[in-house]
Protein backbone atom coordinates (compact mmCIF):
# COMPACT_ATOMS: atom_id res chain seq x y z
CA UNK A 1 0.00 0.00 0.00
CA UNK A 2 1.10 3.33 -1.04
CA UNK A 3 0.20 6.39 1.64
CA UNK A 4 -0.04 9.91 0.32
CA UNK A 5 -1.50 13.27 1.11
CA UNK A 6 -2.67 16.14 -1.24
CA UNK A 7 -1.99 19.74 -0.26
CA UNK A 8 -3.12 23.15 -1.67
CA UNK A 9 -2.89 26.74 -0.99
CA UNK A 10 -3.06 29.52 -3.72
CA UNK A 11 0.30 29.17 -5.29
CA UNK A 12 1.33 25.10 -5.62
CA UNK A 13 -0.15 21.90 -5.86
CA UNK A 14 1.70 19.25 -3.42
CA UNK A 15 1.38 15.57 -3.78
CA UNK A 16 3.60 13.78 -1.31
CA UNK A 17 4.02 10.15 -0.80
CA UNK A 18 5.61 8.57 1.97
CA UNK A 19 7.71 6.05 -0.90
CA UNK A 20 7.56 7.10 -4.44
CA UNK A 21 8.00 3.88 -6.73
CA UNK A 22 10.38 4.96 -9.34
CA UNK A 23 7.89 3.95 -11.92
CA UNK A 24 5.73 6.95 -10.62
CA UNK A 25 8.46 9.35 -9.88
CA UNK A 26 9.60 9.30 -13.98
CA UNK A 27 6.20 9.50 -14.93
CA UNK A 28 4.96 12.51 -12.68
CA UNK A 29 8.57 14.34 -13.40
CA UNK A 30 7.49 14.19 -17.12
CA UNK A 31 3.75 15.16 -16.55
CA UNK A 32 4.82 17.66 -14.22
CA UNK A 33 7.40 19.40 -16.52
CA UNK A 34 4.68 19.17 -19.36
CA UNK A 35 2.32 21.37 -16.93
CA UNK A 36 5.53 23.44 -15.86
CA UNK A 37 6.09 24.60 -19.06
CA UNK A 38 1.97 25.27 -19.78
CA UNK A 39 2.18 27.57 -16.64
CA UNK A 40 5.28 29.03 -18.10
CA UNK A 41 3.52 30.20 -21.34
CA UNK A 42 0.51 31.62 -19.54
CA UNK A 43 2.34 33.56 -17.18
CA UNK A 44 4.44 35.14 -20.00
CA UNK A 45 1.48 35.80 -22.00
CA UNK A 46 -0.36 37.27 -18.93
CA UNK A 47 2.56 39.35 -18.20
CA UNK A 48 3.03 43.12 -19.17
CA UNK A 49 6.34 43.64 -21.65
CA UNK A 50 6.96 47.68 -21.88
CA UNK A 51 11.12 46.39 -21.32
CA UNK A 52 11.08 43.15 -21.24
CA UNK A 53 13.20 42.90 -18.67
CA UNK A 54 9.83 40.87 -16.90
CA UNK A 55 9.70 38.26 -19.57
CA UNK A 56 13.37 37.42 -19.51
CA UNK A 57 13.74 37.13 -15.73
CA UNK A 58 10.98 34.43 -15.84
CA UNK A 59 11.61 30.35 -15.81
CA UNK A 60 10.46 27.23 -15.23
CA UNK A 61 12.02 24.56 -13.06
CA UNK A 62 10.83 20.77 -12.32
CA UNK A 63 13.03 20.20 -8.97
CA UNK A 64 12.90 16.48 -7.70
CA UNK A 65 13.90 15.27 -4.16
CA UNK A 66 14.33 11.25 -3.79
CA UNK A 67 15.31 11.41 -0.15
CA UNK A 68 12.16 13.19 0.55
CA UNK A 69 10.10 11.96 -2.14
CA UNK A 70 9.04 14.93 -4.26
CA UNK A 71 8.69 16.19 -7.70
CA UNK A 72 7.80 19.73 -7.61
CA UNK A 73 7.52 22.24 -10.87
CA UNK A 74 7.88 25.85 -10.55
CA UNK A 75 7.65 29.41 -12.53
CA UNK A 76 9.59 31.48 -10.67
CA UNK A 77 10.95 35.37 -11.90
CA UNK A 78 14.58 35.23 -10.63
CA UNK A 79 16.48 38.37 -9.41
CA UNK A 80 18.43 40.14 -11.62
CA UNK A 81 22.21 40.91 -11.05
CA UNK A 82 23.85 44.32 -10.64
CA UNK A 83 22.69 47.80 -9.45
CA UNK A 84 19.29 47.95 -8.65
CA UNK A 85 18.40 44.21 -7.82
CA UNK A 86 16.44 44.95 -4.60
CA UNK A 87 14.20 47.83 -6.85
CA UNK A 88 13.66 45.51 -9.65
CA UNK A 89 12.15 42.65 -7.29
CA UNK A 90 10.18 45.66 -5.79
CA UNK A 91 8.58 46.04 -9.14
CA UNK A 92 7.73 42.43 -10.11
CA UNK A 93 6.25 42.24 -6.53
CA UNK A 94 4.44 45.69 -7.35
CA UNK A 95 2.68 44.23 -10.49
CA UNK A 96 2.37 40.91 -9.40
CA UNK A 97 0.28 41.70 -5.89
CA UNK A 98 -0.15 45.83 -6.38
CA UNK A 99 0.05 48.32 -4.23
CA UNK A 100 -1.43 50.82 -1.83
CA UNK A 101 -2.65 54.07 -2.36
CA UNK A 102 -0.90 55.93 -0.31
CA UNK A 103 1.80 58.59 -0.08
CA UNK A 104 5.34 57.96 -0.39
CA UNK A 105 8.47 60.29 -0.31
CA UNK A 106 10.49 60.33 -3.76
CA UNK A 107 14.17 62.07 -2.86
CA UNK A 108 15.33 65.03 -4.43
CA UNK A 109 18.08 64.06 -7.15
CA UNK A 110 19.81 65.93 -10.06
CA UNK A 111 19.33 65.36 -13.99
CA UNK A 112 20.42 67.65 -16.88
CA UNK A 113 18.37 69.81 -16.61
CA UNK A 114 18.97 70.15 -13.14
CA UNK A 115 17.76 69.58 -9.81
CA UNK A 116 14.78 68.27 -8.82
CA UNK A 117 13.12 69.02 -5.40
CA UNK A 118 11.79 65.77 -3.26
CA UNK A 119 8.25 65.85 -3.58
CA UNK A 120 5.52 63.09 -2.05
CA UNK A 121 3.90 61.04 -5.04
CA UNK A 122 0.78 58.68 -4.25
CA UNK A 123 0.76 54.65 -5.49
CA UNK A 124 -1.94 52.94 -6.78
CA UNK A 125 -0.52 49.92 -9.18
CA UNK A 126 -3.61 47.27 -9.62
CA UNK A 127 -2.61 44.01 -9.03
CA UNK A 128 -1.90 42.33 -12.28
CA UNK A 129 -1.71 38.55 -10.63
CA UNK A 130 0.08 37.20 -13.89
CA UNK A 131 1.73 34.46 -11.95
CA UNK A 132 -1.34 33.32 -9.49
CA UNK A 133 -3.34 33.81 -11.62
CA UNK A 134 -1.89 31.71 -14.35
CA UNK A 135 -1.60 29.13 -11.36
CA UNK A 136 -5.31 29.46 -10.26
CA UNK A 137 -6.90 29.10 -13.55
CA UNK A 138 -4.59 25.77 -14.45
CA UNK A 139 -4.72 24.29 -11.17
CA UNK A 140 -8.34 21.94 -11.70
CA UNK A 141 -7.08 20.73 -14.29
CA UNK A 142 -3.66 19.96 -13.68
CA UNK A 143 -5.05 18.39 -10.39
CA UNK A 144 -6.19 15.97 -12.63
CA UNK A 145 -3.84 14.89 -14.89
CA UNK A 146 -1.84 14.23 -11.60
CA UNK A 147 -4.07 12.34 -10.34
CA UNK A 148 -4.78 10.42 -13.52
CA UNK A 149 -0.98 9.29 -13.90
CA UNK A 150 -0.93 8.32 -9.93
CA UNK A 151 -4.53 6.17 -11.02
CA UNK A 152 -2.84 5.07 -13.68
CA UNK A 153 -0.07 3.64 -12.37
CA UNK A 154 -0.88 2.36 -8.86
CA UNK A 155 -3.91 0.57 -11.24
CA UNK A 156 -0.94 -1.09 -13.29
CA UNK A 157 0.99 -2.24 -9.73
CA UNK A 158 -2.00 -3.79 -8.51
CA UNK A 159 -2.35 -5.95 -11.43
Amino acid sequence: MIDFRVEVNDKQLTVALDELPNKLRRQLKAKIAELTNQLLHRVEAREPVRTGLLRRQTHAYVDENAAKGFVRGRVRILPTRGRGRNRTAAAFGALEYGSTGRRFPVSSYRRRSGTVSAYSRRGGIAEMRFLRGAAAVMLPRARAEIEKVVNGTLRDALK
